[in-house]
């Protein structure tokens, strides 16, 4: 009654427009999200290849076997970071150029988009839940409805 959905075509054809709607806002919405993700992950390891890139410079300047060995005794944890974020980094950029502000505003940018977007999202799930809860009990009251209207016919005794 809310929309003025009076036939079952009517309540059809909006039940289609709002879950094509739907389906377009979330498809936008998750593919911010998982940029978002992607971003943030790139910014981590950008922000520790920088941190630490000054350790790995220093363990390369050091010639003498054993002092080296120290030092990568010593920094570990760190020379394990940097290693990793250069990994992740080469895979993911393929000799593109690191663009840690680049990658910040874009992902600001896409957090803004979301938060707009998100509160669209609430109210246009639960206006279609409620049109499909809608057509679930008219689809239940049609197919009850089926089986009186084709009610079989009295079997009438055949004569040989």
């Amino acid at each position: 009654m809310e929309n003025k959905l009076l036939t079952l075509e009517a309540l059809e054809s909006r039940l289609s427009a709002v879950s094509t709607e739907f389906d377009t806002l979330s498809d936008t919405m998750k593919a911010k999200s998982a940029r978002m993700k992607e971003l943030q992950e790139l910014i981590r390891q950008a922000e520790n290849y920088k941190r630490l890139k000054p350790v790995y410079d220093e363990l390369n300047g050091i010639k003498w076997k054993k002092q080296r060995e120290k030092f990568e005794t010593a920094h570990d944890a760190d020379l394990r970071l940097f290693y990793t974020a250069r990994r992740i980094l080469k895979e993911k950029l393929d000799r593109k150029p690191i663009t840690l502000a680049a990658w910040k505003q874009e992902y600001d940018r896409l957090q803004a988009e979301y938060a707009k977007l998100s509160p669209q999202y609430k109210p246009l799930r639960e206006d279609l839940m409620k049109m499909r809860r809608v057509q679930y009990c008219v689809d239940r009251v049609l197919q009850r409805r089926q089986p009186e209207q084709e009610a079989p016919k009295k079997k009438q005794d055949i004569e040989l």
